[in-house]
Formats: C-alpha cells, sequence, structure tokens
C-alpha cells in the first residue's frame, strides 16, 4: 500500500487516539470502513447548542444527513461535502480547543447552505467538535462573489 501523502496544514506526527491501536491500523480504516461519528470532544463553549439547532430546524436535517454517511466510506465522502484540512485553521472563528491534541486531522462537514460541523477525524470516526451553522470554522475565501 503506498505511503499516505500530508495534506496541507496536516501535522507531521501521526497519533492514534484509540488505545492500542496503531496509527496505520486506524487510517486504513478511513478506506474500509464506513463512517462513524462521536461528539465525545464536542466543545459547549463555542458554536451554537443543539437547542439552537433544533430552534433553527437544523437538527433534524444535520441526523438525516449523519445517517447518509453513515452508509459511505470516509474515502468515498472526500471532497465537496467532505473536507480533510489538517492542522487547525489559521483563519476561525473559533480557537484550538484546550482538551483535543495539537495534531489531530481537522475536517469539515458541510451539511447544507454555510451549515458545517467542524472537528476531526481518527481512522473512520468523524469527532464533531464544534456546530457551526455560521461557517466560521474555517473561513474561506468567498467564491464566484
Amino acid at each position: 500500500m503506498p505511503k499516505r501523502q500530508k495534506l496541507k496544514h496536516q501535522s507531521q506526527r501521526d497519533s492514534s487516539l484509540l488505545t492500542g491501536q496503531s496509527s496505520s491500523l486506524a487510517n486504513n480504516d478511513k478506506y474500509s470502513k464506513n463512517f462513524r461519528f462521536s461528539f465525545e470532544f464536542l466543545d459547549r463553549n463555542q458554536g451554537q447548542s443543539f437547542a439552537d439547532w433544533e430552534k433553527d430546524g437544523l437538527l433534524a436535517k444535520t441526523f438525516d444527513a449523519l445517517s447518509y454517511y453513515c452508509k459511505e466510506r470516509v474515502i468515498e465522502k472526500q471532497g465537496k461535502n467532505f473536507k480533510e484540512y489538517g492542522e487547525f485553521p489559521s483563519k476561525s472563528g473559533f480557537v484550538h480547543p484546550r482538551h483535543i491534541e495539537k495534531d489531530v486531522n481537522w475536517c469539515a462537514l458541510h451539511i447544507m447552505g454555510r451549515v458545517v460541523l467542524g472537528g476531526f477525524i481518527q481512522g473512520n470516526t468523524f469527532f464533531i467538535v464544534f456546530l457551526d451553522k455560521e461557517h466560521k470554522f474555517w473561513i474561506s475565501e468567498k467564491k464566484h462573489t
């Protein structure tokens, strides 16, 4: 199997959050297994709450999207709606939470429009850290304006 290329801004150190699992095994899960989601590292001090998303009608749409993602392998979803960035974004409306290691592989999963789940991926598990209905986790240049 070819060596995995580093993404732009990705940490040079691959460490595993999964006790007893090697990094290479965890990374291979991305290619062979379907998405899983965890709220274990959810930051309740940044972004919005579940109640905010429910009030705005986003919570049901989010869970519909997550259930769809769970039926697909991670590698098949990379691109338009799921993007891996590597390091924490330099332009962000959020700050790196202290309870999360510095070298995780940060990602964004687009639900609809500007609505994004910010977090990191380890193996085939996407750890949701931020509920971001205003796309402030990874601030990018506006296109086609």
